[in-house]
């Protein structure tokens, strides 16, 4: 099935395409960004891979902190940059006499001074020395009354390195230092000397815009280091250890304001995980699938429920209960049973089916959003269906057969919209939404009802967006410094501008609900092929390989340029295989 459905989306991208040449260009380009999807899973959800340690600090600790990077950790032959360097001999404490020494690696030399402190409960600035053209400086004679610390500073202003410190650092790579106490709070960063080593620097006290002497960090908080990438503004590195193996739904940039405000970085949604563990299963990687799915199962709550996200450091979770996503992580367990001949997550599965029972009104067949809430979404009953229908195979329980055939029921009766010929968004609520008609165009292509799917799919349209820019935006609703293209993409957007709960809904590239719609036309036939190029333009500007969730920011709705696990898996198993998931 998988080499057969592979064909088929190789075969309608290049649909209408004469020559084979086309024909190859177009397979290559779907491995490469399937390959490219799968690489960026697999990174989020294991360990960033630099290594990083610290010295043991006590979380009261105050001060100067210092680690180590394993430098064979890094990449082969990475860069590094000369610095401006100062030697001198070690003093000792409460030391008088001449202070002197060399410098090198600096060659306008009138820029730089060396300033001379004495450490006391702070440093306070004792004198200074001007460089010499010969590569030396002397600051003469020098009584200390505490610790003797030499520095380099650069404009009379910034300290730029101590004595004695290394004359090479890592050009691409630094260290980010966190206190940890009710969030991660930034401390310092340092850079990396060739040996691998490093330390925070001590902050300068200025009067009247002198530089007079420095203290150190004061922050209080259990200490973090993160290895940062600069030309990629990415995590490589981190001491952080997770309590959770689950996956990590967004790469969030680290100069936007919500990653500092809200750790959304280390947030997993479980939905994000079922698609994880799908991926897996397509990639035939039973250990990373298996990873997912029990975690998943040791937070299974006593009604077999799960709660709606994680936070997998903390352990912390999103208290919501919302049966769509409870849905598809029991699928994903139905996935791996049949993937990998394997039942270790059937009971798990049953209980998360047994749980969505409970939540099924016995009028309609439809299954609540939730125990706190009245409304019965249509999306969370697609989910639903095919969950409840494929765990009934598997079980050979009447049950859950029966109960898939009243949410199939419901879906026709309750969730359709006559007078329109489309899906509503949920029971008694006709407010459009792009998920609903897409996914319930695959839901009714599964039952034989090729006729409602023809204008469900037609409905769509009416979500389409074209020629539209990804580009960078300060602005904090459409915040977006990182990702970037010189194309113009078309997809789907989430909603329709409604007069009542969408009345500003944005018109954006969604590129989870583009790839549903994707998923949707290959399994119909129809070419997606400018479709496809679109989102490769938008995986193209992450260079590691994950898709943005959207093409620009609209955070009063939770929509942000972020590289996301949603829209990557969505691709990934859709290049792979369309009909692997909501099999007819």
């Amino acid at each position: 099935m998988k080499r057969v459905c592979l064909v088929l989306a190789t075969t309608v991208l290049v649909q209408g395409l004469p020559g084979f040449t086309k024909q190859s260009e177009a397979a290559t380009a779907v491995n490469t960004h399937a390959t490219s999807a799968l690489t960026w899973l697999n990174k989020q959800l294991d360990p960033p891979g630099v290594q990083v340690s610290l010295n043991a600090y006590p979380s009261d600790y105050v001060g100067l902190v210092e680690g180590t990077v394993q430098m064979a950790s890094l990449p082969a032959n990475t860069p590094v940059q000369s610095n401006p360097n100062i030697k001198t001999t070690a003093y000792p404490n409460n030391y008088s006499g001449i202070v002197k020494g060399t410098f090198t690696g600096i060659t306008d030399w009138n820029a730089y001074s060396v300033y001379v402190f004495d450490h006391t409960d702070i440093g306070y600035k004792k004198t200074t020395a001007t460089l010499n053209a010969n590569g030396t400086w002397s600051a003469g004679s020098v009584t200390f009354n505490g610790k003797p610390v030499i520095a380099l500073v650069k404009g009379g202003t910034q300290i730029v390195g101590f004595a004695n410190d290394p004359a090479q650092s890592l050009s691409d790579y630094e260290v980010w230092i966190y206190a940890k106490t009710d969030t991660a709070y930034l401390q310092a960063k340092a850079p990396i000397r060739s040996d691998g080593t490093f330390e925070t620097k001590s902050i300068p006290i200025f009067t009247g815009g002198d530089l007079l002497g420095y203290t150190i960090p004061d922050t209080q908080g259990l200490k973090e280091a993160r290895v940062i990438k600069k030309s990629e503004s990415k995590v490589v590195g981190t001491t952080e250890k997770p309590k959770l193996n689950l996956i990590r739904s967004f790469y969030v940039p680290l100069d936007d304001q919500i990653n500092t405000t809200a750790g959304i970085g280390n947030r997993s949604w479980i939905y994000d995980d079922a698609l994880g563990v799908i991926s897996y299963g397509l990639a035939g990687d039973k250990p990373r699938a298996s990873t997912i799915l029990g975690t998943l199962a040791n937070l299974q709550n006593a009604d077999g429920s799960l709660y709606f996200s994680y936070n997998i450091v903390t352990g912390e979770m999103d208290d919501k209960k919302r049966s769509g996503a409870i849905a598809w992580v029991g699928y994903a367990a139905t996935q791996y049973e049949k993937k990998f001949n394997d039942t270790t997550y059937r009971t798990f599965a049953v209980r998360i089916a047994d749980y969505l029972l409970t939540l099924q009104d016995a009028t309609t067949g439809s299954v609540k959003g939730g125990p706190d809430v009245p409304w019965f979404s249509t999306e969370h009953n697609v989910d639903s269906y095919f969950f409840l229908r494929d765990l009934g195979k598997l079980t050979g329980d009447v049950k859950y057969v029966n109960a898939a055939d009243l949410v199939k029921n419901a879906l026709l009766q309750s969730h359709w919209n006559v007078t329109q010929q489309r899906f509503n968004q949920g029971v008694n609520d006709t407010v459009g939404a792009l998920d609903a008609n897409s996914w319930g165009s695959i839901f009714l292509e599964a039952i034989g009802r090729h006729d409602l799917a023809v204008s469900a799919t037609a409905y769509v349209n009416n979500f389409k967006v074209n020629n539209a820019s990804m580009a960078l935006n300060t602005d904090p609703n459409a915040y977006n410094n990182t990702y970037q293209t010189t194309k113009l993409v078309s997809g789907y957007k989430p909603y329709l501008v409604d007069n009542g709960d969408f009345v500003n809904a944005p018109n954006i590239v969604w590129t989870e609900g583009t790839w549903g719609v994707i998923n949707l036309f290959l399994r119909q036939g129809t070419n997606a092929q400018s479709l496809i190029q679109s989102m490769y333009d938008l995986q193209d500007a992450d260079v590691a390989g994950g898709l943005v969730y959207t093409n620009t920011g609209a955070a009063s709705y939770d929509f942000h340029v972020w590289p996301s696990v949603a829209a990557t898996a969505w691709q990934y198993i859709t290049l792979t295989s369309p009909t692997s998931i909501w099999e007819p």
